[in-house]
């Protein structure tokens, strides 16, 4: 009779547990986080990393869900933005219809996330960018909130400062025909003006543009105009100044002036063709990227994506990381709901520690310190070395 009332028992107990586990597993909460990032075009390697950069940051935030036994985790919802405006807004549209994600990591570039904006704000759609930086992104009120690295605003006097410590009396520049571009191109002019600059002449190049000789010959006609004391500003994408490089690297003017150029240029496939990375060596070429300012999570987070993924993470992957971060705590906090992410996030913002600077926000949703690195060929041509930093909230800058 025992046993019968045991084994009754012990089936009863079964039945409770197998009960309360299916119960469990039902009340399980699933948060869609979009991500549009370019997969593919000349920007595809950038996507992919950061990508790789939000996958880290998803699994770490669910294992520690887990842990803490909450019944919400998260899913990544992905889709190619093409590195078009058009693309951006296609690739949005369709995570949205197809999973009622509400916020998004990405797009990348500030003309991808400008394609995007419209349906984010008609919809109710948040995004949070990574590495937008274009002044025409810079917008109150909207639901695009730029975190981690600072509008161009502030690189453009850090450009504006360089040139006219370099005695340039007056500029060239090439800029890439997008909002990106633009923007840098007129702030750094009139940056570079405000200061005491002369003359500068602005030369505009479609973006994915593959081959550059007659915006070459016009660049390298425009400093011969100017004489001495003319310097050279390049504000392109990868494939463009690599298709720069390659005619400039035999024009007689062109390799006689000093250059600058944004962070783009430093990419290793630039410094792979020898006779690139000794043309910018011999422009006394610089330029204003990330600084090598660090916080207590930068080491942990290249050991974590080591881990991984088996590779190093590629230049700015870790402000995608910690864009998803800033995205899943404004959720856990505010709920899965566009809204209210929207009214939230600037305070979680401003309290999170990344992994190279503290995320505080502007007016304009966008990140406000800015502290940047200066960066030159490294004598044996082989990377990029930082030689000075240029703080924006102070605009100095210093050398080492």
């Amino acid at each position: 009779m025992f046993k019968k009332v045991l084994t009754a028992f012990l089936i009863l107990m079964l039945i409770v547990m197998l009960g309360a586990a299916t119960t469990a597993q039902d009340d399980m909460e699933t948060y869609v986080l979009g991500v549009a990032l370019p997969f593919s075009g000349n920007l595809g390697t950038f996507g992919q990393d950061f990508a790789r950069g939000v996958e880290l940051a998803v699994s770490q935030v669910n294992a520690e869900l887990d842990a803490a036994r909450s019944s919400i985790r998260f899913e990544i919802a992905s889709a190619d933005t093409e590195n078009t405006p058009e693309g951006a807004s296609r690739a949005v549209s369709t995570v949205v219809q197809t999973t009622g994600a509400q916020v998004f990591v990405g797009p990348l570039t500030t003309s991808e996330v400008l394609g995007a904006k419209q349906f984010a704000d008609e919809n109710g759609v948040v995004i949070v960018a990574p590495a937008s930086s274009g002044a025409a992104g810079a917008i109150p009120g909207d639901n695009i909130y730029r975190v981690i690295y600072p509008p161009d605003v502030f690189a453009s006097k850090a450009y504006a400062n360089i040139a006219l410590e370099r005695g340039h009396e007056n500029m060239v520049v090439l800029h890439l025909d997008d909002p990106f571009g633009n923007g840098m191109n007129e702030g750094f002019t009139a940056n570079f003006q405000a200061g005491g600059g002369g003359e500068v002449a602005s030369f505009a190049y479609t973006p994915g543009s593959t081959e550059l000789s007659s915006e070459a010959a016009a660049v390298s006609a425009a400093l011969a105009g100017f004489g001495d004391n003319a310097g050279f500003f390049c504000v392109c994408f990868l494939s463009g100044a690599q298709a720069f490089l390659q005619v400039a690297q035999i024009d007689p003017v062109l390799t006689s002036v000093q250059w600058m150029g944004n962070e783009a240029m430093t990419a290793e496939e630039i410094l792979a063709d020898q006779g690139h990375a000794q043309t910018l060596a011999n422009a006394d070429f610089i330029t204003v990227s990330f600084s090598s300012e660090s916080t207590p999570l930068t080491q942990i987070f290249i050991d974590d994506f080591n881990a991984m993924f088996d590779k190093d993470p590629g230049i700015f992957t870790n402000y995608a990381f910690d864009a998803a971060n800033i995205a899943m705590l404004t959720m856990l906090a505010a709920g899965n709901d566009g809204a209210a992410v929207k009214s939230m996030l600037p305070f979680i913002a401003n309290h999170y520690i990344g992994t190279a600077v503290q995320a505080y926000l502007d007016d304009n949703g966008d990140q406000a310190i800015a502290s940047y690195g200066l960066y030159q060929v490294s004598e044996d041509l082989s990377a990029f070395d930082e030689v000075g930093a240029y703080n924006g909230n102070t605009d100095t800058i210093t050398y080492n």
